[in-house]
């Protein structure tokens, strides 16, 4: 089995139970690398030109702008540009074959083919550019990026593939001040003619490790460099160093919930996975900056000199290994580097801008508009209102209960007079208490919208009775049991063996808390068939005069009692939503029809559904009749790279602190780096702090207004 560590913390009465040997679970990071066995580390490579064909002997597509290696273990690696200051490195030890390496791209990239983004890209930038390969040196391969202008052939970037032991090496000319260093090599003497030319970037000795499943890739740290980005996470500063990070969805209230220590532990996996980050100070006197993406929907494991000081170690548990790396001479240049290939946020309305309320309980028609009423009464500005699920009709999304607020129209209509636009909570779950008036429910039902109970066994733990839960909890391990009725957190008498594994619709369900929330079934918004009908289920509430949506429980967040890390079952299949015409090769006890869409497990596209979501709501609302020539507007609370196309960020279930105020700052301006230019926090904390009766004193709460007034998005 790949993964032999254990866990650390055992506080169930399942200390034995297969769970903890499956490699289908989230392992935290510094668990990850103190246990990787990694018993396969290629030390040497070669360049073949049957590798760089598909199966008609014709040139493989992929290898247009770059090529394929393939290691003295057999496996085989594409290392490609994507612009020409912009390369790409895939890894896949269960390829076998160079044509398995294709043109397709990821859905977190803009464009499904790498060549049609590629000319997009090249038209919209006015350029011309090549990619040449030197295979003739002796200890090298040469990868080398040209910009062609003016008849004259340029060099941007060049790719030095050591041979034995393997090594990349990014060398481009950039302007400094001082001599660059030039030669990485130790005894072997390489020649770089040319002023300004420099290292900008350069993987270990023998940096790639695999175990058949999960990868690792280490390089150069400096010790003057310094790294920032990094999406949303915690920690205490803006620049991270000496630490593991995790990336991996999770409703991790107060940020507590793997390592116990808040916000200022950078580990804690959050609610939004961006793996992106830029190197700056390599050369303190170089306009050099370089940034890496790490393009996988699952588990990325970073060591950011935490063992190695002299080391950056990169590891995707699942899925084939993709890093882009972009170099610029500035920030600014590596954030339009980054954008051009994640996508770009829209122009958004004018009120998103503006202060905006929200909380959990405003229950009745009456209450909100009392609330907006004593925002005026103290002239205090307001410029959206949030209305939580209370407006719901019994936890029922998409619905309006008319017995607490009968005249929904009429209160949007007169927010609005007031300069107040409104929104509503909206989480990807259809509560499945059988009424024949809830639509979404019964035409979900009738034209199989949703995610079915089909599972990858676990060959330990083949029957229901043998499926446990992962959970965590202020640090502590433990499992729930699916079949285990009262640990479910309302009423609910499903059978859970008449459901697992019958290719039924998923039955989980949402909890809120103090044992209200409702079962359902979850949209299967990684179909495109299901992404539109979802779109179409927002009209009633924007036709009653709602201006936005708050996407809320994205991952989809579900109660611990249906399933791992409180969402999906991890074994659970979900459709891949892979381009046409690209389905990864993968054997699955059960494998999908060849009519089918490929199946993978959930802990496979962990953050995929909640990049769907954003996108299903977004063009869903772009094809509304009510909503034609306006903007509109989500505020989700966590997804994946790309989720600016679609959505606005905030930073999830923070409590009322002064250290969730202070990593607030870095987190939004890290969110900022990475292309997310509409985020905050929930001003002021949403839970109360551990062991405390109250929310946010005086004092903290002024200083979160002084301070969150200066960035983007302030609720």
């Amino acid at each position: 089995m790949p993964w032999a560590g254990q866990d650390k913390t055992y506080t169930s009465s399942d200390e034995t139970h297969p769970k903890h040997r499956d490699p289908f679970r989230f392992i935290p990071a510094d668990d990850f690398y103190e246990f990787f066995s990694g018993k396969h580390r290629p030390t040497s490579v070669t360049c073949k030109p049957e590798d760089q064909a598909v199966e008609d002997k014709t040139r493989n597509a992929a290898c247009h702008n770059g090529r394929i290696f393939r290691f003295n273990d057999d496996t085989l690696m594409l290392i490609q540009f994507i612009r020409p200051l912009v390369w790409r490195i895939q890894f896949d030890p269960n390829r076998q074959k160079g044509s398995e390496y294709t043109d397709w791209n990821t859905k977190s990239l803009l464009e499904g083919r790498l060549s049609k983004m590629t000319r997009v890209l090249d038209t919209a930038e006015e350029i011309v550019w090549d990619v040449e390969f030197d295979p003739t040196h002796v200890t090298h391969f040469i990868l080398r990026s040209i910009i062609v202008s003016r008849g004259k052939r340029v060099p941007v970037v060049e790719l030095w593939i050591q041979r034995n032991p393997f090594r990349i090496t990014a060398i481009r000319r950039i302007k400094t001040r001082l001599t660059p260093e030039v030669s990485p090599y130790g005894d072997i003497s390489v020649d770089i003619p040319g002023p300004g030319r420099a290292i900008i970037w350069q993987t270990t000795e023998n940096p790639l490790r695999h175990d058949g499943r999960a990868t690792i890739l280490s390089v150069e740290k400096k010790p003057q460099a310094k790294y920032m980005g990094f999406g949303g996470q915690g920690g205490k500063n803006l620049f991270k160093d000496n630490t593991y990070l995790n990336y991996f969805n999770f409703d991790n209230m107060r940020y507590n919930n793997i390592y116990a220590k808040g916000p200022e532990e950078a580990a804690e996996p959050l609610y939004h996975s961006e793996p992106f980050w830029i190197e700056i100070n390599r050369h303190p006197s170089y306009m050099s900056q370089v940034a890496t993406f790490i393009d996988n929907f699952s588990q990325v494991c970073l060591d950011v000199g935490k063992t190695d000081r002299s080391s950056f170690r990169i590891a995707t548990r699942f899925n084939s290994f993709q890093a882009i790396f972009m170099a610029g001479n500035t920030i600014a240049e590596i954030i339009r580097l980054y954008t051009s290939l994640i996508g770009k946020p829209r122009l958004m309305p004018r009120y998103v801008l503006g202060n905006h309320q929200g909380c959990y309980g405003y229950d009745r028609q009456w209450k909100v508009e009392e609330v907006v009423r004593k925002y005026r009464e103290y002239d205090i500005p307001l410029d959206g209102m949030h209305i939580d699920v209370d407006m719901q009709r019994g936890y029922r999304t998409f619905t309006i209960d008319r017995d607490r607020f009968p005249e929904p129209e009429k209160m949007f209509l007169e927010l609005r007079k007031q300069g107040v636009r409104c929104s509503t909570n909206i989480t990807p779950v259809i509560n499945c208490i059988p009424d024949t008036s809830y639509v979404p429910l019964n035409e979900g039902l009738a034209e199989n919208h949703f995610v079915l109970d089909k599972r990858d066994i676990d060959p330990s733990a083949p029957t229901c009775h043998d499926q446990r839960y992962m959970q965590y909890g202020n640090a502590d391990l433990y499992f729930t049991n699916p079949n285990d009725v009262d640990r479910r957190p309302y009423p609910d008498e499903y059978d859970f063996e008449a459901h697992f594994n019958k290719s039924v619709p998923f039955h989980g369900g949402v909890s809120y808390g103090d044992g209200q929330g409702a079962p359902g079934h979850y949209p299967n918004l990684n179909n495109k068939r299901t992404r539109e009908w979802w779109g179409k289920q927002y009209k009633d509430l924007f036709d009653a005069g709602l201006e936005f949506i708050w996407q809320d429980m994205t991952s989809p967040c579900i109660g611990d009692a249906y399933g791992d890390m409180k969402s999906w079952p991890f074994r659970l299949l979900l459709e891949s939503d892979s381009w046409r015409g690209e389905q990864r090769r993968r054997r699955l006890s059960i494998p999908a029809p060849a009519d089918k869409e490929e199946l993978k497990t959930a802990i496979e596209l962990w953050s995929l559904y909640s990049l769907n979501l954003h996108k299903a709501t977004f063009k869903g609302l772009k094809r509304l009749e009510s909503r034609k020539g306006k903007r509109n507007f989500i505020i989700g609370r966590g997804s994946f790279a790309g989720a600016q196309r679609y959505a606005g960020l905030w930073t999830g279930d923070n409590a009322s602190t002064w250290e969730f105020l202070s990593v607030s700052i870095s987190q939004v301006l890290s969110l900022g780096l990475s292309g997310m230019t509409m985020a905050g926090a929930d001003v002021g904390g949403f839970e109360l702090a551990l062991g405390e009766s109250k929310f946010a004193d005086p004092e903290l709460l002024i200083r979160w207004y002084c301070a969150n007034s200066l960035l983007p998005w302030f609720r």
